[in-house]
């Protein structure tokens, strides 16, 4: 267990001398948006399209540890949203952004890191196939679901519509799509090309871990913590059972495969459930109270689901 808790207890000690620094006034809000920005159009575009672009996308695209991925994540999130209803008496648009909580989660900056320490480089082509189509597919079920519930949406055209302005201005979608077209031409990447974004994309995961950190100063708890755990605990252990029953016992994926699948789709969720919720003014305080206590909680979860795997 302590070498297990080794593998992920640094990923979080950068989590946590964000929080500290930020907390303590080390950096300002700023600077760290500074950072953020930096980090999430420049450092991770790089990572991304390096990753897309050199990709073999007949191992990694495959559509059985996709499907143990996803169809889990959608399954809770529906959940969510009939929980929210019937258990805790929300209304439609507020239980949609409460679904959400459980819907995306921290596959990048958390997810990516503990794979890499845990697996090993041969396990990132798994991880990155996933986040390829993380960020799309989880806003377009968001944001369709939310227009169709809430009584003042503005209906599921306009949503689409949403859902292409937001993922064509999002620069990791971009960079993503535009990978995957330089794979799918067959073009080799120049080598000083590469090995810039290589520099580049170096620095994506500890700023991103650092800034992860750093934005959770701006998040008090507050609410129903009844409401919280059960969001948490959708993310930390229903959805990774869910993925776990697939993998091992539907499809039977290879078990290098089957444990990048379960953890990255144990990681919790991340600023993007803040965002959800904040665009449509929908419950806004339990997606931030999700995003602090499902991260402080995923460093206990994620250790007991790497001694679980091993």
């Amino acid at each position: 267990m302590l070498e297990i808790l080794g593998i992920v207890a640094p990923v979080f000690l950068v989590v946590m001398l964000g929080y500290a620094a930020s907390r303590f006034g080390a950096v300002s809000e700023s600077e760290v948006d500074t950072m953020l920005r930096f980090t999430t159009r420049f450092a991770v575009t790089a990572l991304l399209f390096r990753a897309s672009a050199t990709l073999d996308m007949r191992q990694a695209l495959d559509p059985a540890m996709l499907t143990a991925y996803y169809l889990p994540a959608f399954a809770v999130f529906a959940l969510g949203i009939v929980v929210a209803r019937r258990v805790f008496a929300q209304r439609p648009g507020e239980a949609v952004a409460s679904g959400f909580t459980a819907l995306f989660a921290n596959s990048l900056f958390l997810g990516l890191p503990i794979i890499e320490r845990a697996y090993g480089a041969q396990a990132l082509p798994v991880a990155l196939a996933i986040i390829a189509i993380h960020a799309p597919a989880m806003y377009l079920a968001g944001i369709v679901t939310m227009e169709s519930a809430a009584r003042d949406g503005a209906g599921i055209v306009a949503g689409l519509g949403k859902v292409g302005r937001s993922l064509g201005r999002n620069p990791m979608v971009m960079s993503v799509a535009a990978g995957l077209a330089w794979n799918t031409a067959g073009l080799p990447l120049p080598a000083a090309a590469e090995e810039a974004m290589r520099l580049l994309a170096g620095a994506a995961l500890p700023l991103g871990m650092f800034g992860i950190g750093a934005t959770l100063t701006r998040y008090r708890f507050g609410g129903d913590l009844l409401e919280t755990g059960f969001f948490a605990a959708l993310s930390l252990v229903v959805r990774p059972l869910m993925v776990a029953a697939l993998a091992f016992w539907v499809f039977d994926l290879d078990p290098l495969v089957a444990k990048v699948t379960i953890i990255m789709g144990a990681m919790p969720g991340g600023i993007n459930i803040y965002l959800f919720a904040a665009m449509y003014k929908r419950s806004e305080a339990l997606a931030a109270n999700v995003v602090l206590v499902g991260t402080v909680a995923a460093i206990v979860t994620s250790t007991l689901w790497l001694a679980v795997l091993g």
